[in-house]
């Protein structure tokens, strides 16, 4: 909460007391949506080295954290305003598509039209301008294909979110299917590194897209964000290192109803103002509807702290170092703190980044190494540790605790995994080391094992 400045502390608090969801939580839905609304007017440079502010947020908590509720008042302004253009969209779009008809009529005629030769034609077109379609505004989408991520960004606004409070619908979807996994992450990881994508379809739009900006948040149930966090593709591919995670604690069994408007509160009325003044404020567009935002830089003291956590996170890279479990993300939480202190010092109105931002950017930076040091590992099961819990599992179902078990019944009887002494060995030497089982003395058999935790 310290970390996202006076307004957004102020507001998470606020929606924490009436809302009641973990704090971490309605911190995670407000960055995520400051860092939407900011996206569009910044880019960081840092010695030469220009990065959009755009993050990607994975949120984790299990049915019935209200996600839903804490998502909907974080992005409430975004959503009135996508709603208020898109009823003015639906009118421009009428009058374009009859227009159009008018105008493809006109050049059926001139084209049609034998008196007169083909520069008088190319003439006579020329006089009337074909009609240019409006572009439609829509700030959020949330289950996706990277066919239709790509085709928003083309044929909509240039900056987008894709925000989704039941983030399982989009990574157990079509986009994330086992045959279009490696072009979403892929994608997805452009967008994130410069705005930019390449769409390759027969005789539909192809081409190279620049100043496109993207942020993502996704609340997903711990089952399935499982998936994801032990992805050997979204691991290597690098996807995971540019999406900063966080799993809160639940605060179910804990909440009393409040009575209170969070809308009529000073802290979130705070809140709203200036999410509307970054809406209302023209986006820097070029004539190509491409995003062409102004650098923003590190005020001299800013950059010599920046340079400073740069060189500590560098120190913990090592192959005994602290952050080794998590190098991938570590190596790119400079330039994630880069990217959050912009968006920091946008949403403050600022034209610098200056220490504070980076120190707020550094805190949260914190949070999200050990989040990933927590929950990287506990999403890599290894096949060995999967095997044991399949025989723990059935020792507790068909033996029961208390009973001395052979070896021999154990690798003839237990799941077909462990047909064999030597495997079934290997995998009760874990469960043994795990103090499930406890080596245990039988009047026939040599070996023999009794389970001793339930």
């Amino acid at each position: 909460m310290e970390a996202l400045g006076a307004v957004g502390a102020a507001v998470v608090e606020q929606m924490h007391a009436v809302i009641q969801a973990p704090e971490a939580l309605i911190g995670q839905s407000i960055l995520a949506a400051m860092n939407q609304v900011a996206q569009p007017f910044a880019n960081v440079i840092i010695d030469g080295r220009v990065s959009p502010l755009s993050d990607f947020f994975l949120t984790l908590g299990e049915s019935g954290e209200r996600k839903s509720a804490v998502d909907a008042w974080a992005l409430a302004q975004v959503r009135e305003r996508q709603r208020a253009l898109m009823a003015k969209y639906r009118t421009e779009r009428d009058e374009f598509e009859q227009a159009a008809l008018v105008y493809d009529a006109h050049a059926k005629r001139v084209l049609a039209d034998k008196k007169l030769s083909s520069e008088a034609k190319q003439a006579r077109l020329a006089e009337t301008q074909r009609p240019t379609a409006p572009v439609m505004p829509l700030f959020i989408v949330s289950e996706p294909s990277t066919e239709a991520i790509q085709r928003q960004l083309i044929i909509g606004l240039p900056s987008i979110g894709l925000v989704n409070d039941e983030g399982g619908q989009f990574l157990g979807g079509y986009a994330m299917s086992a045959e279009k996994r490696l072009g979403t992450l892929t994608t997805l990881s452009r967008l994130w590194d410069r705005g930019e994508f390449d769409r390759v379809r027969v005789g539909d739009g192809s081409g190279s897209y620049y100043g496109r900006r993207l942020t993502l948040h996704l609340m997903v149930q711990p089952a399935v964000a499982s998936s994801l966090l032990a992805d050997p593709l979204a691991r290597e591919q690098g996807f995971l290192a540019r999406c900063l995670v966080s799993f809160p604690q639940s605060t179910a069994g804990q909440r009393r109803y409040t009575e209170t408007d969070i809308a009529q509160t000073p802290a979130y009325r705070a809140y709203t103002q200036r999410m509307t003044a970054l809406l209302d404020q023209a986006w820097p567009l070029s004539a190509e509807n491409e995003l062409d935002p102004p650098l923003i830089a590190l005020t001299p003291l800013a950059k010599s702290t920046w340079v400073a956590i740069y060189n500590d996170i560098e120190r913990g890279l090592g192959a005994n170092g602290r952050l080794a479990p998590v190098r991938s993300l570590a190596s790119k939480a400079p330039e994630h703190i880069a990217r959050l202190a912009g968006t920091f010092a946008v949403f403050d109105g600022d034209a610098q980044i200056d220490t504070n931002h980076i120190d707020r950017a550094a805190l949260l930076m914190q949070h999200y190494l050990a989040e990933a040091l927590r929950l990287w590992g506990a999403g890599q099961v290894t096949a060995e540790l999967k095997l044991a819990q399949e025989v723990l599992n059935w020792l507790r179902d068909k033996m029961g605790p208390g009973r001395v078990i052979p070896m021999a019944e154990i690798y003839r009887k237990g799941p077909s995994a462990i047909r064999s002494a030597g495997a079934a060995r290997k995998v009760l030497h874990v469960l043994v080391q795990h103090g499930w089982v406890a080596p245990a003395e039988h009047p026939t058999a040599k070996e023999a094992f009794q389970l001793v935790a339930v």
